[in-house]
């Protein structure tokens, strides 16, 4: 096993050093991060987060910054403000909406407000309580609305007039479909040119009702849910176009078999034909299909994809103005750019290598480049790129190991750069891509100057198959001479997932600082199977999800037993969702390594989970019942030797309650003893001050048992 250390964070030499040449009693006086403090929606958080902008967007003139007497557009030279709040009404969240237009929420109205002209433009009275779904056309003239069931139309100044009349609780319409998988986070789509609206039919008829219980009121109320299980019968999705000059719907010709997915929808620059990727239920094969709006018919068949293990398109294509296109497409087995002529020849590769583009920021024309984020360099880390559309080297823009969220202009002259790592709190600095030009707008001082910090270290172990596995190690910021600490494995472990990244907080977003303040130490890796590694590393795991990810976790766990500081008859493990399904694998597999585990919303068994991720990873339980049998964690339940506590949420729309109950029940058949917690009234994840409650619930768990 090769072991290499790539960064650690201590309170920082400069502290350490101030604090030994003081009076003893000053060094003891660095306060302990508490529970309230370390959990997120708490009322004491607040505490322990850096200071950040209140950036609402990026614009031409500079970073829009949401403040107490308007919004303020900070250049590289100037602030100026934009937008007074007594000119629309009331304080909002306004945000860029075209070249001189602000767009926000005062209230209930939404307000177009033309900051060169100093005046409101448009102005949509919406009753959000009822109409939870809105999108406004380019050029402002019509916002359209969903209320999960049907859709409506509203001009400024009117009320929302209804297109469709048979939405109920098996078809819904303009909203999200496949259970938001594929990336798709809506269900309207706007043509450039604003008059016509694309919009998702989704008749889930032959979807089981599943039932949910709230007991929120005197008599618990039914409301159930559609949840394809793996497997079973799914939804049958249509997508149908709006003319809003003709006041007509036409829907596309998509035709058989109708439980495909329908994603990354495109509007022609023209705005006469809709582009979809149609993903076959076996996701395995992917069309990139073109249809006419004026008669729904199919016009052609760009592209094709296939994989034996999955596709899974996540990005719409990009049009240029000549009509060419650059796609996102991970077929070389890594995720990148190609260009297409518009009738789908492709004309070359853009980017390559055994990296992955993660997000596609933005296409300027005018300069050929193409703006994007990756860990190309670093691979715990995020830096913003550019590259010809002509292809060639990518050219890193950022500077600074460690992570940057980076925010651009539409004009693709200026950038916000969000930076941090583990030493660095955030510092947030406007760039010119013209000029090189910087403004440093804010370096956060570091919230936690007054507490006993962790040592935090990140490394990468040598798995098996030779691919690097990265980790976070977070333990007491001192250690006693000949002392051993307990260890708590905080696991993840599934698909779109990245834990360890050199960022000030990481994800664990303080709960780990807490543990270790508590004389625990923290571990977490990132296994094959997670995210931003190529193809080859994620899907190493399909259709048996559990086995390779418990073999590379168990890497850690060797490389932990060899520390000299590490109990090695201590090692606890806690982890929700997928993680919470890692957590019950690991103690069930090997109880004489872990002690102790909690076990947050955990997936038991893969047949009771979402047909579009479920069969993604597993391929359906007919096609694949072996491995489907092997990770059936309520057939194991008689393997329990060790404390673990189960934890739900009772009106968990993720991961139904019946998995951990399945568990249970086959807990008492097998008299094995694990201990349970219900969140009556919460869903997938435990939010607010629930969740202080579901921390303490957890520490002490630990405390008593590890």
């Amino acid at each position: 096993m090769i072991m290499q250390i790539v960064r650690r964070v201590t309170t920082g030499l400069a502290l350490l050093l101030a604090i030994a040449s003081m009076p003893f009693s000053y060094a003891q006086e660095l306060k302990k991060v508490t529970i309230e403090e370390a959990t997120p929606g708490s009322r004491e958080y607040w505490k322990i987060v850096p200071q950040s902008l209140p950036v609402v967007g990026v614009a031409p003139s500079g970073v829009l910054l949401h403040l107490q007497e308007g919004i303020y557009a900070q250049g590289l030279d100037i602030k100026t403000r934009l937008l007074k709040w007594e000119h629309v009404g009331g304080r909002g969240n306004f945000t860029p909406f075209s070249e001189r237009v602000l767009a926000g929420w005062v209230d209930n109205d939404y307000v177009l407000y033309d900051y060169l002209d100093s005046k409101v433009v448009a102005r949509y009275s919406v009753d959000r309580d009822k109409w939870s779904t809105q999108a406004v056309a380019p050029n402002g003239s019509y916002m359209m609305l969903s209320d999960r069931k049907n859709i409506a139309v509203m001009v400024p100044g009117g009320t929302p007039y209804q297109l469709t009349q048979d939405g109920s609780f098996d078809v819904t319409y303009g909203i999200e479909v496949h259970r938001s998988e594929f990336g798709i986070s809506g269900g309207l789509f706007i043509s450039p040119d604003s008059r016509y609206v694309a919009f998702y039919r989704n008749d889930q008829s032959d979807v089981e009702p599943y039932p949910i219980v709230r007991i929120n009121s005197h008599i618990a109320v039914h409301d159930p849910i559609k949840y394809p299980m793996a497997g079973r019968k799914s939804e049958r999705v249509t997508i149908g176009i709006y003319d809003t000059q003709a006041g007509t719907i036409q829907y596309l010709e998509t035709g058989a078999p109708y439980d495909r997915f329908f994603t990354n929808i495109a509007w022609a620059p023209d705005s006469r034909s809709l582009l979809i990727d149609e993903v076959e239920r076996s996701q395995q094969v992917t069309h990139l299909r073109e249809y006419d709006v004026t008669s729904g018919r199919l016009l052609r068949t760009l592209i094709e994809e296939r994989n034996p293990k999955y596709i899974e398109p996540r990005e719409p294509i990009h049009f240029l103005s000549d009509g060419r296109f650059v796609r996102l497409s991970r077929v070389d087995g890594y995720s990148h750019f190609y260009l297409y002529s518009r009738e789908g020849k492709l004309l070359r590769q853009i980017t390559r290598g055994a990296w992955e583009v993660k997000e596609l920021l933005g296409i300027d024309e005018h300069a050929g480049k193409i703006y994007f984020t990756s860990n190309k360099d670093y691979i715990i880390g995020q830096d913003l790129y550019s590259v010809s559309l002509e292809g060639g080297a990518s050219v890193r823009l950022t500077e600074g190991e460690g992570w940057h969220s980076v925010t651009m202009s539409d004009d693709y002259k200026l950038f916000l750069d969000n930076f941090s790592n583990l030493n660095t709190p955030g510092v947030s600095t406007l760039v010119s891509l013209e000029s090189g030009e910087k403004k440093e707008l804010l370096r956060a001082e570091d919230p936690l100057v007054a507490y006993e910090k962790p040592v935090v270290e990140l490394g990468s172990l040598r798995s098996d198959s030779g691919d690097d596995l990265y980790y976070k190690l977070t333990r007491p910021a001192t250690l006693e001479a000949g002392k051993k600490y307990p260890v708590v494995l905080y696991v993840y472990g599934g698909p779109h997932s990245q834990l360890v990244n050199d960022s000030w907080r990481g994800l664990r977003m303080g709960w780990d600082t807490y543990m270790a303040s508590q004389g625990y130490v923290v571990f977490t890796l990132d296994n094959r199977g997670t995210a931003h590694r190529g193809m080859g590393f994620e899907s190493i795991t399909h259709r048996q999800l559990g086995t390779v990810e418990m073999a590379d976790q168990m890497k850690g766990i060797e490389y932990l037993k060899g520390l000299p500081y590490v109990d090695s008859d201590r090692i606890g493990v806690y982890g929700w969702s997928f993680g919470g399904f890692m957590t019950t694998n690991l103690i069930l597999t090997y109880p004489e390594t872990f002690k102790v585990g909690v076990a947050g919303g955990p997936v038991m068994d893969w047949s009771y989970y979402e047909v579009m991720y479920g069969e993604r990873y597993m391929d359906t339980p007919e096609e694949n019942s072996e491995g489907y049998a092997k990770n059936n964690l309520i057939k194991r339940a008689g393997d329990l030797k060790r404390r673990l506590l189960l934890i739900h949420g009772g009106v968990d729309p993720v991961v139904l309650w019946q998995h951990s109950q399945l568990f249970l029940q086959a807990a008492v058949k097998a008299v094995t003893l694990p201990d349970y917690m219900v969140y009556p009234m919460d869903e997938h994840n435990v939010r607010g001050q629930d969740r202080v409650h579901l921390h303490k619930v957890i520490c002490r768990y630990f405390e008593d048992h590890l």
